[in-house]
């Protein structure tokens, strides 16, 4: 005789970015060892995979495709389904960024953060349609899951420009519109580092404020 199982609870949850409801469960004892494994191995990809995979697997009802969705909201909804899987209550490491004596403290401390008391930061009056000039301009997107996690594995001078051409919808001029779809991510960095630095300094700006998650 099989052995029962045991029925999980639904949640629902509103998508950030298009504020769509979809129902999902917490994510299983095997599932989280998986995540556990992925992280010790601290290769970006398996992580990306893994946390792919376990949200798709706790989505119940929904029409949302997690390899298209903006990196903010599957931050914010893996932070709900630990939450509602784990329990709210996690230790995390800050970095005190105090100035003293003209210098960033820097020093790192262990903390409880309640995760089931959390925001998302946005700032609405920031605009994705960046004028470049008289004719031309930037209709800039936010990137997926994997572009942010893959910045990890990159130098830090590299991760700016990364970002920036990774963030291109489309780029447009008197000519017409030039979709990122029909160019590779190398062309797209060549345009961004091609820009003067007052361009540059407005694509910078839309990145640099991107929605953040952060406790209330």
């Amino acid at each position: 005789m099989a052995l029962p199982k045991i029925e999980l609870p639904a949640y629902e949850f509103t998508v950030p970015s298009t504020e769509k409801i979809i129902r999902v469960r917490p994510f299983t004892v095997r599932e989280e060892k998986l995540l556990l494994l992925a992280i010790e191995s601290k290769v970006a990809a398996d992580i990306i995979v893994t946390v792919k995979q376990i949200i798709n697997n706790c989505i119940l009802e929904g029409d949302i495709d997690v390899d298209k969705m903006p990196f903010f909201d599957i931050d914010y909804l893996f932070i709900f389904l630990r939450a509602k899987s784990v329990g709210d209550t996690v230790e995390v490491k800050l970095t005190c960024n105090n100035v003293v004596d003209d210098k960033v403290c820097g020093n790192q401390f262990m903390a409880d953060m309640d995760i089931g008391k959390i925001d998302l930061i946005k700032d609405d009056e920031l605009s994705n349609d960046i004028k470049l000039n008289a004719t031309s301009g930037v209709r800039m997107r936010y990137p997926n899951y994997s572009v942010m996690r893959k910045l990890e594995e990159l130098p830090d001078i590299d991760k700016k420009t990364h970002i920036i051409a990774s963030s291109i919808d489309y780029i447009y001029d008197k000519n017409g519109m030039h979709s990122y779809k029909d160019y590779t991510l190398e062309e797209l960095k060549e345009f961004v580092e091609g820009l003067t630095e007052e361009n540059y300094s407005k694509l910078e700006r839309y990145v640099d404020n991107f929605p953040t998650i952060a406790a209330k």
